[in-house]
């Protein structure tokens, strides 16, 4: 039996925090010396700071970014003598304040019951706590958006959570809470404006995330490679074609995270049939595995149900037609499914603006004139039409 083809498995699980950032080093560093200043020389105000990538991008670094900064503060803090904690929390399906305070509490090991207590009870003995042990934490949330659209949580709770110190001044006159929010996009820090404009304007630090380059993608990969499979596994070559599918500047996604999975399903297909090393066709398939679950179906769920309407009808001409499809028969299209839907179909001007919406999101591209495709549509080019039109028949019928 061939020795295995991994050398450590854990380096492509989606949790894995690598020893150095190949791509976001400059990012980490900006993060790193601005909390590291606030915390050696003391603050009396809480600092927030937001990293957001751009709408519809995904698996851009933005939580391993955040994990890695916080590893790194809890290191030098370690060697300046400053007691610091990290603790990351990820709200994604449980948007609230008990869920937020419940992590805080275990992270910081506090003997108190959060469910039923007055979050702020709950609040004033984590900041007595960090007074007590002259203790500063660095508090991430990630998908933040998450608590901006939950209805568990109203503008007076994200207030006294983050603007903690305002409720519960400190004894000492230091803010020992800062926050490191996680967000998928722009779209957050508007909703946050709207929400609870005494906190957006707090904000101290806004950190931009673009999706990757190939080159940027080839980068984390031969790391992952190094890192996680055997020497000699796997050749420049292929981990270049993971590459140029997946970067932003070849008309990939820009997701270092699906690339990493398509990386890490050639190993096991190479492992699976007893090579000693990754092929091409090992390659090829788990490009084309990729491809077919590459639908974002928690964002569909939250798309307005004629935006579904108007998508189903670029998916089924896609099945019919592939590639490009003409605006005029999308809108007959999305016409006759609304009525057999129940629903009365929206005129010219709404029409156009989903579509604007759905381009803006990343399901669909628009032509241009340059193109010679003036007034034609098409879906991303990694999204599969057929598995696509399975889901949205599948949300329509739950939400219509």
């Amino acid at each position: 039996m061939e020795a295995s083809i991994f050398k450590d498995r854990e380096v492509f699980e989606e949790t894995y925090v690598p020893p150095e950032l190949k791509v976001r080093s400059e990012e980490a560093r900006i993060l790193i010396n601005r909390y590291s200043k606030r915390l050696l020389e003391g603050t009396s105000s809480t600092d927030i700071t937001v990293i957001y990538g751009s709408i519809g991008r995904v698996g851009i670094g933005k939580t391993t970014l955040a994990k890695f900064v916080g590893r790194q503060l809890e290191r030098i803090m370690r060697a300046n003598g400053v007691n610091f904690k990290f603790i990351y929390i990820n709200v994604y399906g449980r948007a609230s304040l008990l869920h937020i305070l419940t992590g805080l509490v275990s992270n910081l090991d506090l003997d108190i019951s959060v469910r039923g207590a007055a979050p702020i009870e709950v609040l004033k003995v984590i900041t007595d706590y960090l007074y007590q042990n002259n203790m500063h934490i660095l508090v991430a949330i990630d998908e933040f958006q998450s608590l901006l659209l939950s209805g568990k949580l109203g503008p007076d709770d994200l207030y006294l959570l983050l603007r903690v110190y305002e409720e519960i001044p400190p004894r000492d006159g230091l803010n020992r809470i800062s926050y490191l929010l996680v967000a998928s996009d722009i779209r957050a820090l508007s909703a946050l404006r709207e929400r609870v404009p005494q906190v957006e304007s707090q904000i101290g630090f806004r950190q931009y995330l673009p999706a990757y380059r190939s080159d940027e993608i080839y980068e984390i990969l031969l790391q992952r490679a190094y890192l996680g499979l055997r020497p000699g596994a796997i050749s420049d070559y292929l981990l270049s074609m993971i590459s140029d599918v997946y970067g932003e500047d070849k008309g990939g996604d820009g997701s270092a995270r699906r690339a990493i999975l398509s990386l890490k399903f050639a190993a096991e297909l190479a492992e699976a049939e007893g090579s000693s090393v990754i092929k091409e066709i090992h390659v090829r398939r788990a490009l084309a595995e990729s491809a077919a679950t590459s639908i974002p179906i928690s964002d569909l769920r939250n798309l307005p149900s004629h935006q579904l309407l108007v998508l189903l009808a670029i998916t089924n001409l896609s099945i019919e037609a592939g590639g490009w499809v003409s605006t005029s028969e999308v809108r007959r299209m999305y016409e006759e499914l609304a009525i057999n839907y129940g629903q009365r179909p929206r005129g010219h001007t709404q029409f156009y603006e989903y579509l604007e919406a759905l381009e803006r999101i990343g399901l669909i591209e628009k032509g241009g004139k340059g193109k010679g495709r003036y007034g034609t549509l098409r879906l991303v080019p990694d999204m599969p039409p057929d598995r696509l039109k399975e889901v949205l028949e599948h949300i329509l019928l739950d939400t219509i």
